[in-house]
């Protein structure tokens, strides 16, 4: 058992530091710092990052396609996501605008290059809106999918690298997963549950 964290804190685990395991890490809303306790040093050295501000969601991913998650986060006032790279030691922040207030980001490399795309599920249109990091975010897509109520849960459920789009319906405790050709239903849970991922 390892003691990490405090009350209020987000859990943001990821491989930050590469060594294909994931690290223990926490953002604090407070403060907008996340504090890092790495496997690679046996969860005996940790490292604290400042990003982010209070009332900002953590939307921690590999953006840069090094296979280290960035720290990053999504704020809801004015859409805009703030990212700090692993590549540059979490030194350079880039800022890039998508979504509005509402919206729920839903992070992932949903065109399989390796690398994560900016996205949000807005609930009012069951709506996912992708900015696709293969053409340098210069590109974006759309897709309906979903209930106005529906978790969304968008994780690599067939093993091909992608992330598919998924959602959770707590009125019925199903899961729904879009395939490249097909839907997946499955029924796992009931209304009061709380859907967990693997996170990477």
């Amino acid at each position: 058992m390892v003691q990490w964290g405090l009350s209020g804190d987000t859990p943001v685990p990821g491989d930050y530091d590469g060594d294909g395991k994931t690290d223990i890490a926490v953002f604090r809303p407070a403060s907008g710092q996340w504090f890092i306790l790495t496997s690679s040093s046996s969860y005996t050295a940790w490292t604290v990052y400042q990003l982010g501000l209070p009332g900002d969601t953590p939307v921690a991913n590999d953006y840069d396609g090094d296979v280290k998650t960035d720290l990053a986060v999504f704020r809801p006032a004015n859409g805009i996501w703030y990212i700090a790279t692993s590549s540059t030691n979490f030194a350079a922040v880039t800022a890039m605008q998508w979504g509005l207030n509402g919206d729920i980001p839903v992070p992932g490399d949903y065109d399989g290059d390796g690398k994560g795309e900016l996205a949000v599920w807005r609930p009012g249109t069951r709506t996912w809106y992708f900015l696709h990091s293969s053409t340098r975010f210069t590109t974006s897509t759309s897709y309906q999918f979903g209930l106005a109520n529906d978790i969304p849960v968008p994780a690599d459920y067939e093993g091909s690298g992608w992330t598919n789009m998924a959602v959770f319906h707590p009125s019925s405790g199903v899961w729904e997963v879009k395939l490249p050709v097909t839907h997946i239903r499955q029924a796992w849970g009931t209304s009061t549950d709380v859907p967990i991922l693997g996170r990477q």
